[in-house]
């Protein structure tokens, strides 16, 4: 098997990463700029090595080509290969051409006129990183991750088997999606929230920002304006080929945002501890059960993830140490942690740890484990 993988970027680097740390029989292509070949040479995440304008080299002899640049980039290549000469490929019958571009609709129409022996099926791995080099790289990025996956009409599902293998061979768990249901879905949960988290980083009044109030900010704001950091090279690529869609979605939410506000206008301050007889404080409260509702809807038991963790808490004291403390004794009974986060973390006060595990065996090991050590462990 040889991939060829257009970019060496953070996603293509991590697939290249688990590839070799699993010893595949597996020859990988690296296709990037000469700073980015040179180090992947260094850490041992390549066997081969081409320029982007070396397709010549690069093409003939590849099974698959994983195009994993920016999307324009992706669109680019793909025209490239529509134009190559075809004799270099005679003895091919079938090279398989995807992508991990965040936008489907106009790159699955670029692929889907690829000439033979090319067969395009595009794809979308939902994972990544505020790092975007393969000095990050990580084997294990895509685990319990969705990949969706889009194959053009005709498309036989034994065409694209060998995607269909590496995706389930790096964790993720393939989902087969029409590009157009593709592109209306993240307009909604990840391109419009971008827009929302920029624009709100973006807005923030001079009354606040001269005396540098905006230091006062809680979690709430900092956690919404998070992806805010986002780098504009990329995301222009997904504004200008999910543009109608992501304005739809901004559109909707603008209406729910009118909503609030007039929600907010009617309310009427509280006398002697009871509302006015004219205050209207349901229609904000519907809000704010229908946000509950949708906010739960996100973690339906075996959504929101590939598959369902089984997750536990763990209370913190505030001392030097006390991450390791609870995480050594894990390790020691190879107990393998699939994620963790800290919450509630305010200084002087204890945090408390949110550890998840594959299966609810493990989580219940791990639970008589800390108990034992004297931790108030919860199931949650």
């Amino acid at each position: 098997m040889r991939i060829t993988f257009v970019g060496f970027g953070l996603l293509a680097s991590s697939v290249a990463a688990a590839i070799k740390q699993a010893k595949l029989p597996t020859v990988v292509r690296a296709v990037s700029s000469p700073a980015t070949l040179s180090r992947a040479k260094e850490l041992g995440l390549a066997d081969e090595f081409f320029g982007y304008d070396e397709i010549k080299d690069w093409v003939p002899g590849s099974d698959m080509i994983l195009l994993c640049a920016p999307i324009l980039h992706i669109l680019h290549t793909i025209e490239n290969l529509a134009q190559m000469d075809l004799s270099a490929l005679s003895s091919q019958s079938k090279i398989l051409v995807s992508d991990i571009g965040s936008t489907k609709v106009e790159i699955c129409k670029a692929g889907a006129k690829l000439p033979k022996p090319f067969v395009f099926v595009g794809s979308h791995p939902m994972a990544g990183s505020e790092k975007r080099t393969l000095e990050y790289n990580d084997p294990s990025i895509f685990e319990n991750a969705y990949w969706f996956v889009c194959p053009p009409e005709g498309v036989e599902e034994a065409d694209y088997k060998s995607l269909l293998d590496l995706i389930s061979f790096v964790g993720a768990n393939a989902v087969v999606f029409p590009p157009e249901h593709h592109d209306r879905t993240m307009a909604w949960v990840s391109h419009m929230p971008q827009m929302l988290s920029s624009t709100l980083a973006a807005s923030m009044p001079e009354r606040l920002v001269k005396p540098s109030y905006q230091h006062y900010a809680g979690r709430a704001f900092r956690d919404m304006t998070r992806i805010a950091a986002s780098g504009w090279n990329m995301w222009h690529d997904i504004a200008v080929t999910n543009r109608d869609q992501t304005v739809l979605a901004l559109r909707e939410v603008r209406e729910g945002l009118d909503k609030t506000i007039e929600a907010m206008d009617h309310l009427q301050v509280v006398s002697d501890g009871k509302p006015a007889a004219d205050d209207r404080a349901g229609e904000l409260e519907s809000v704010f059960k229908a946000g509950n509702e949708g906010r739960a809807s996100l973690f339906e038991k075996g959504r929101n993830a590939a598959a369902a963790f089984s997750e536990i808490t763990v209370p913190l004291k505030d001392v030097p140490g006390a991450l390791l403390q609870v995480l050594s004794p894990l390790a020691q009974n190879n107990l393998n942690i699939r994620d963790i986060e800290l919450m509630k973390v305010r200084e002087n006060i204890a945090g408390t740890l949110l550890l998840a595990f594959k299966t609810p065996e493990e989580a219940r090991r791990a639970v008589q484990i800390l108990k034992l050590l004297g931790y108030d462990v919860k199931e949650r």
